[in-house]
Order: C-alpha cells, then structure tokens, then sequence
C-alpha cells in the first residue's frame, strides 16, 4: 500500500475509530480525477447525474450532500429554503485512488502528518444566535403542530459558532481518540473551497453491500453512568422509556416507508428494535431496517428515495421538513445530510456506505465555522429537558482526555500467588468494559504466570499492571518493602476532586493530581493524603481507602462520592466482622472518629493517625 498522506488535500477519510478488537475498516480517498459539486440548488441534478457516471465508470466517489439538497428530491421544500449553506451543497471527489486502512497504520498517519506547526489546535465554542427562550419558543410552536395532528415528531436543531486556531488535522486526531465512533470523517476540500469537515458519527443512514440494503436510525440518547453497572442501569431505563421509544419506531416506521420505494417487494424487515450501544459521552438508542435492493439502482435514485434520513426530519417527513424551514433559523448545510461513498466493490458488487452526519464541524479557510445540535421533538417532550439534551450532544467537541491505560497493583506473595488476584482481574475486567478496552483475561494471566517464575527468591513484590486500550499489556515489578510502622501518618490534600469525575471510579494512568498530592504528601513524611470532593464528603487516600470507627461500628465512604473501589475495599465489606457500613462522610465525621484505618490490597488495612498541623 502507498505512504498515507493525510494532507495531500484534497480529499476524504472515512473513520472508524473505534479500538482495533471493534474497528472496521477506515478508507482513504485521494487524488481525484474530477470534483463534483453543486453551489446552487439548479447545480444538484447535473452533479448527481456525474456522480452516477462516476460510479458506472468504477469510479469511487466520496464526499458530502447537504441537507438543503432536500429542496431537489421535494419541490414542496424548494421555495421554502430560501438561505444556503456556505459551504457546497454537494461536494464529492471522483477517485480511482481508495486505500483501506487499519487501525494502527491510520494512527501511524495522524503521527506522520505532525510536522512543523501542524501539531497544535485549539478551538473555542461561541454562544449560539438561538437564545434558550428562542429554542423553547419553537419547541412551543411544534407542540401546537403536533396536538392539531399536523405532524407526530420534528428534528429541531440550531448551530452555535466555533473558531479554531490551530490546524484542523490535529484537532480531528484528538476527537477521534477521545469520541471513538464507526462513522468518523475528515474531509478537506483543498485550496479551491477551502473547506474542511470534522465529523463523529455514530449514526449509519444507508448502507448497501451488494444487493443488501440497511438502515440503522439512532432515537433516544441518556448520559453515560460512571461504572459499567451504572450503564447497564441507564440502558435498561433507555430501552423501557415510553417517549424514547415511541421516537425510535416512528423513525424505523419512516425508514421502512422509504426503503420501500426502491426495495425488492416483500424484503423490508426490522431485525434489531432497540438496541443500546455506548459512547464515550452518552448512551444512543438504534434500531436495524433492512432490505434488498435492486441489482439496476444508481446513487441518485437511493438518494431521491431516501435523503435525508429520517431521523434528523420526523414525521411525517415532508411536513417535517416543511416545519423545519418554518422554525429553525439557519441552513444545516453539511449537519443532517450525509457524508459517505459510493464504490463498486469485490467482483463488482456495489458497495456503498452513507452516515447521517450529526456531531459535525465544518470550518472554513480561515477557521471559523460551526457545530449544530438538535434532538427529536414529540408530544410529551419537555421543552426544557431537550434543550439541556442539546447541550448535552455538543459536548463531542470539547470532551477531550489523554490516552490512558488501565492499572491495576498487585501483590506478589513469596509463594508466588498473586494476593486476592480474582477481585484485581474483576475490576480490570469492568473498567475495560467500560472504557471498551481490549481485555483477554486468559492471556493477562499466562502472563502474570510468566512474571511470577522470573523471580527464584522468597521476596515479596509489588507488581505493576498496565492495559492498553489495544488490549497491550504491560508488567512490571520492583520489591516491596517490609512495613516499617504499625501505626501510620496521614494528612488532608489541599485539593478537593470533583464528585461526578469519572476517573475517580476506575484505576487508570490519568492519576495526576494524586500522585502529586502524594509525593508531596511523602516529602513531609505522611503515608498517604485524605481528600475531600466538592461536596466535602471524604473520598479516599491517594494509595488507599479509608475506614472510620465510631462507637465500635465501621463505616467506609460511600462509592458515590467520587472513590476509587479498592480490592481490599471490596474484600473488607464482605468478610470484616464487624460489618463495614458505606456512607456518605464528613470532615466532622472524620475528626470525631475513635478510630482511622486505611488500607489497600498491598499493605493490608494499617491503623491511622490523622496530622492536621
């Protein structure tokens, strides 16, 4: 395969960076024999009619349709839609050139692509031109369309402007490791448009493989939890919700409707009806309609039958959109179109894939441009909740971590068994699944057996744990020390954490704070550090949990104020007599306390005094 080179503009990257053990494939197109496009709404029929020349060609034709493309595929909507979008409503590359990607070669990309000053992006999110009392005014006027049976659902979104100062390349490389999605895309259009497109869908409009035909509509969101149990609770309550649910089959309902028009008769099924899959920031309701299509139908006939996808209009659809263009204050442009390609594939099949581009930034030149919002409108919404959803969606741009892995801290007995290793593999188990790493618990243990019988002496270790998102482990150890008091010192940490920090809950590298509250903690000659959240309930040491006694009864800091579940933690309150009760602590708790224990799966539970000088 050639050098990737991901600033030979123009061009189009379509993402799935999602990690390896889950990604598909990402594909690069390039070094276009011809750009399609259309500015005008009179310039869509001739620019689809050269797309469907392309593809007839064996060409690859990849880029975007705007949502204002509609106004072609409905006259109802053309004289309504009477501002576009600056950016193309149409913009497409005609390729011979399509290189499949893996995961690691793509990230190798990105890496090969930061030279000289295109390493740095910083992007600032503006105030959006729709106030609050704008947004619940056209929620109010929908409600009034939806009672007087006019329409059942409407899509109402709105744009809040954004300046990046920096390079977009970079800024997309750091979406897409913290927003890991199936459906990402970094489209630059080069010098003549000067446009570039940042996109983290995870949401398919149509694909089609061969003769099959699939949809995969996306109604109803919820927040993520904190812990994999907290998720598993939030999408059970997802799946159940009426009015999520109602949205979601009205959708899979339109959807099936619009298959139909181009679809093998009798072939239009739903097998998947809500199904919940997690994201880095909230849970997303999807269901599946499938169909067959037939073996004569071009680009621009699926794209008359289907475009836009329902799930970003509502229904019914045409109404919808009329209500759209009624309510919402500025054009969509490339947010609610599509974004995707159309190819032939192995031994001539078709193979085409459309994502609804929704969490999408689009910049121009000179680095300004916008993100949108939106969320599906029915009956029973309330105003309030779904801009807060809004709000809530806009978050893909400015949640950003660092790459982190996983830890866990083991002790290695002089027997060579691995103290309490089942609670330590459990943990490690429910943040990967939490964090959607890689985890193959088979080979973590061949590989905690290997390091074990590298050591012939008695002494007992400390062995250190790391989990790449990859599924990369990586063991190391170091000898650890004969505790030197029975009673230890500790301190308060000057720094409260943030209750609701999700980090807080699972042991990672992305432990900064402790560890420099630790060592400093260290250099006055404290044993470890006591913090408190923003609430001032007591959390938890920087190396371990704490325990309180009070009139012969035991308590331990309830998880939900932002701790860490230690394994002798977890081990404590089912074995230790008398019972250790979670609950929510105070500093006066603290300070009242007959007794302070910490303790952590390598030292055991050690008796405490607290230095508050």
């Amino acid at each position: 395969m050639p050098a990737i080179d991901l600033r030979n503009a123009p061009l189009v990257l379509l993402d799935d960076s999602r990690p390896p053990h889950r990604a598909g494939r990402s594909l690069l197109f390039h070094s276009p024999e011809a750009i399609i496009s259309a500015h005008k709404l009179e310039d869509v029929q001739p620019a689809l009619e050269q797309m469907d020349q392309a593809v007839a060609d064996g060409l690859h034709v990849a880029g975007w349709i705007a949502y204002e493309c509609a106004a072609y595929f409905e006259p109802r909507l053309a004289p309504l839609i009477t501002e576009l979008p600056e950016e193309p409503l149409i913009w497409m590359i005609a390729t011979r050139h399509r290189e499949a990607i893996q995961s690691q070669a793509l990230v190798d990309a990105f890496q090969q692509a930061q030279h000289g000053n295109f390493h740095y992006s910083g992007l600032t999110i503006g105030q959006s031109a729709v106030s609050k009392d704008d947004y619940l005014a056209a929620l109010e006027q929908i409600h009034r369309y939806i009672q007087a049976g006019d329409v059942y659902q409407i899509n109402h979104t709105f744009p809040i402007p954004c300046t990046l100062k920096g390079d977009s390349l970079a800024l997309y490389e750091e979406l897409r490791a913290s927003q890991p999605v199936p459906y990402g895309a970094y489209i630059d259009t080069g010098t003549a448009e000067g446009f570039k497109v940042l996109s983290l869908s995870p949401e398919l409009f149509v694909r089609r493989e061969g003769d099959q035909l699939m949809g995969k509509p996306m109604k109803g969101t919820a927040p993520r939890g904190l812990t994999a149990q907290d998720d598993k609770a939030a999408a059970s309550a997802l799946q159940t919700d009426e009015k999520s649910r109602a949205e979601n089959l009205m959708i899979v309902d339109l959807i099936r409707n619009d298959l139909s028009r181009i679809a093998s008769p009798g072939s239009v099924s739903v097998p998947y009806l809500y199904e919940v899959e997690s994201y880095p920031t909230l849970l997303q309701m999807t269901s599946t309609v499938s169909a067959q299509a037939p073996q004569d139908l071009s680009p621009s006939r699926l794209l008359k039958a289907l475009f836009p996808c329902g799930s970003v209009t509502g229904a019914p659809k045409v109404r919808a959109m009329e209500v759209i263009q009624e309510l919402e204050q500025a054009p969509r442009g490339v947010y609610c179109g599509a974004i995707g390609h159309f190819s032939r594939g192995a031994q001539g099949k078709a193979d085409w894939s459309l994502n609804v581009p929704i969490r999408t930034l689009v910049l121009d030149g000179t680095g300004n441009g916008r993100l949108s919002v939106g969320s599906g409108v029915v009956a029973d919404s309330d105003a309030t909740g779904e801009y807060e959803e809004c709000l809530l969606k806009a978050r893909f741009a400015k949640s950003r971590h660092d790459v982190f892995s996983l830890i866990e801290t083991l002790k290695l007995d002089s027997d060579k068994r691995y103290h309490m290793l089942d609670l330590h593999l459990a943990r490690l188990a429910e943040s990967a699944a939490y964090f959607d790493f890689s985890y193959n618990e088979a080979e973590i243990l061949a590989m905690l057996d290997e390091h074990a019988s590298a050591f012939d002496t008695s002494e007992i270790r400390r062995v250190r744990l790391l989990l790449a998102q990859s599924g990369a482990i990586t063991i190391s150890s170091t000898a650890l020390p004969a505790a030197s008091e029975t009673t230890v010192r500790v301190c308060i940490a000057n720094d409260v954490l943030p209750r609701d920090n999700v980090f807080l809950r699972h042991k990672t590298t992305n432990r900064q704070r402790y560890d420099g509250a630790f060592a400093k903690g260290q250099k006055a000659g404290f044993d470890d550090i006591l913090f408190f959240n923003d609430r001032g309930e007591l959390t938890e040491g920087a190396i371990s949990n704490v325990f309180l006694v009070k009139d012969g009864k035991w308590f331990t800091p309830a998880l939900e104020c932002g701790l860490l579940p230690g394994v002798l933690r977890t081990h404590l309150l089912k074995t230790h007599s008398p019972a250790i009760t979670e609950k929510i602590l105070t500093r006066s708790d603290l300070l009242a306390a007959d007794e302070l224990y910490i303790g952590n799966s390598l030292r055991g539970l050690r008796k405490a005094r607290l230095d508050l000088d």
